[in-house]
């Protein structure tokens, strides 16, 4: 009943978001919230991950007992959407000062939040006057002035405010523990943290279509600035359901629904059924040795666009020869095979033996020999940004569809 009740009072806290501001409170609709066990090893509120979507842990014991003013729970909730926003749950650095990163983390994020709304050993920038903190800035800005302090706290900030300020926060106050879980998004790989990015891009975009333009003329004009930066790149540097639409008129897989809108024609009643035809795409990614790690990060951010708009996938990971086979169920691989050289044909001839796929999209830089396989379906190749030109004979070489991704 405690964790029933706790998730109401969540409720309410992003009911007055809402109403506020709304932008929050959309982009907070978005992420899990759990309740904790008041003995979990999370003693306070936190967000974590779980698989590539974020989650607002809340243990009971510290949502009843430490916000005394209920005007906090607006505030920390705020806070730690923000935080996500700025993506500062996927920062990794490490050979930096963990405590000193995560206080240069809390004065961006306190920066637009009332103070009123926080618990008065939050962070803030007024806590170290000696340093002249600019605002709006970005958390490496105010490490780095941080690092400054720290490492000069004896000499040119020895019985000052800042290093006063300094010495008193630990791993452990201040909202420094509300960091800790973020340690479990550290350890997943440099794929998932990009689709996890992509994601939060997402949830950035939908909290903005959601809130209308006085809504979102609200906020303040730094953060505007910073959110439509990401509107501006999230977007996919393909027009995949237009790609999808035409790539295949007919489908050899069909999903069978009830519905209550269409009656049935048989018998004259409802539920009716409705049958719509899903894409059944095969999906080669070039893992070969003249690829780098930024063309997979592009090629598997665009290969989840796709599958984000409903289709089918089967990925080959292929450079000679196919390396691995599996459906792609949005979640990226921990790893790729191959590096070796590159061969276009047996990607074709998996499609043409086992797949039967509605068609292949290939994505590759494009350097090597024209495939001298006929496939028995419709290609699409998708040409990395350094990969060869599009007005090379190479590029026109290759049968099909062609297509050649710009920078994001």
């Amino acid at each position: 009943m405690d964790h029933r009740r706790i998730l109401e009072e969540v409720t309410r806290t992003s009911i007055e978001l809402l109403m506020q501001e709304p932008f929050y409170s959309h982009f907070f609709a978005a992420i899990n919230k759990e309740v904790t066990s008041p003995d979990s090893d999370i003693q306070t509120m936190a967000v974590g991950l779980r698989e590539r979507g974020h989650t607002l842990y809340i243990n009971p014991t510290f949502w009843d007992h430490f916000f005394t003013d209920k005007r906090h729970r607006y505030g920390v909730v705020k806070h730690e959407v923000l935080h996500i926003v700025f993506k500062h749950t996927l920062v990794h650095e490490p050979t930096a000062d963990r405590l000193l990163v995560n206080i240069a983390m809390d004065i961006v994020v306190n920066q637009y939040i009332d103070r009123a709304h926080l618990p008065v050993e939050s962070v803030f920038m007024e806590g170290f006057p000696e340093l002249q903190f600019e605002k709006d800035q970005t958390w490496r800005y105010y490490y780095e002035k941080l690092v400054h302090l720290r490492d000069n706290i004896d000499t040119i900030y020895k019985d000052t405010e800042c290093a006063r300020m300094l010495c008193a926060i630990s791993e452990a106050s201040h909202g420094m523990d509300r960091h800790r879980q973020w340690r479990e998004i550290f350890e997943r790989s440099q794929l998932e943290k990009e689709l996890t990015s992509l994601e939060i891009d997402n949830l950035i975009g939908i909290a903005r279509n959601r809130t209308n333009q006085k809504g979102y003329g609200k906020l303040p004009a730094s953060l505007r600035s910073y959110l439509d930066t990401i509107l501006l790149k999230s977007k996919p540097l393909v027009d995949w359901r237009r790609v999808i639409k035409i790539f295949s008129e007919s489908s050899s897989k069909t999903k069978v629904r009830s519905t209550l809108k269409r009656p049935s024609k048989r018998f004259g009643t409802n539920p009716g059924i409705k049958i719509r035809k899903q894409k059944k795409l095969l999906i080669a990614v070039d893992t070969s040795g003249s690829i780098d790690r930024e063309e997979l990060s592009t090629f598997f951010n665009e290969v989840h666009h796709i599958w984000r708009q409903g289709a089918e996938i089967q990925v080959l990971e292929c450079d000679a020869t196919v390396q691995r086979v599996y459906a792609y169920k949005g979640v990226p691989p921990e790893f790729i095979m191959g590096r070796g050289g590159t061969d276009f044909n047996p990607p074709i001839e998996y499609g043409n033996d086992n797949f039967r796929p509605d068609g292949l999209i290939y994505f590759t830089d494009g350097v090597a020999p024209a495939p001298t396989v006929t496939a028995r379906f419709p290609l699409l190749w998708v040409i990395s940004h350094g990969g060869i030109a599009g007005d090379s004979e190479e590029f026109r070489a290759l049968p099909g569809r062609k297509a050649k991704l710009i920078s994001s």
